[in-house]
């Protein structure tokens, strides 16, 4: 079953999301209104709820969706189209499926999973929040003034990026940092993972707090100046390059 729904773009300030098991992509396109598609078995289509009310759009999976139905196939897709020029606040989720995101520009952008994957691509938010629990964690091109990326064991990965500010937590995974502009500070926590950041930087106010890890620099000075790095971490290393440009 399909259900198509349309608001004009001009009455929407805001974007809230909140799904249970359905997958869910956020992407811009030429059109004039905020559309939601959504695809799936006719009885979860129909419980999707959705409605604007004093600038915010609302797509809710009910919560009773968690639950397992037995010999029942289910499955649903939500996509949720948005107008190229559109800029507005994003909080967008879902527990068990994955989330896309894909050339958003937001003042204020939160994407949220606990099981599924999260991947978001060409990314511009002024405030950007990204969380998993147990999914793993792929952003490429996305730029914010400041940025908080977390994950507890699912695999983390952010290439191109472009922040002021970044504060990073992961528990059991690595965490790769490609950066393509210096930063201000960033804030890197870890217990098991080892921690690799290639940025355009010569020098920095760099540390590392760790038990048993140890820090290495390439092409990159460790002054009291400059951007800095703080990162911690229990038993993993600390990796950081100078990035020609």
């Amino acid at each position: 079953m399909n259900r198509n729904e349309s608001y004009p773009a001009s009455g929407v300030a805001a974007l809230d999301v909140n799904l249970a098991w359905a997958t869910l992509e956020l992407v811009t396109d030429s059109v004039q209104d905020v559309q939601v598609l959504v695809s799936g078995n006719e009885s979860d289509v129909d419980d999707l709820r959705t409605g604007l009310e004093n600038g915010k759009l609302t797509v809710e999976q009910p919560a009773y969706g968690l639950t397992p139905r037995i010999a029942v196939v289910r499955w649903m897709q939500v996509v949720v189209r948005l107008p190229e020029t559109w800029k507005g606040v994003i909080e967008a989720g879902t527990v068990a499926g994955c989330l896309r995101a894909v050339d958003l520009t937001g003042s204020d952008m939160a994407l949220t999973t606990v099981s599924g994957d999260l991947s978001g691509s060409n990314l511009s938010a002024i405030n950007l929040r990204a969380r998993t629990v147990t999914g793993a964690l792929n952003l490429v091109n996305v730029g914010a003034e400041q940025a908080t990326v977390r994950t507890v064991s699912g695999l983390m990965h952010l290439h191109h990026g472009d922040f002021r500010q970044l504060r990073i937590n992961s528990a059991a995974s690595d965490v790769e940092l490609d950066l393509d502009a210096p930063f201000d500070r960033l804030d890197v926590t870890t217990v098991a993972g080892d921690i690799r950041v290639l940025a355009p930087i010569r020098m920095g106010n760099i540390t590392l707090r760790s038990a048993t890890g140890r820090l290495r620099t390439n092409g990159v000075s460790i002054t009291d100046e400059g951007p800095v790095l703080a990162a911690s971490t229990v038993s993993g290393s600390l990796q950081v390059t100078c990035k020609e440009q």
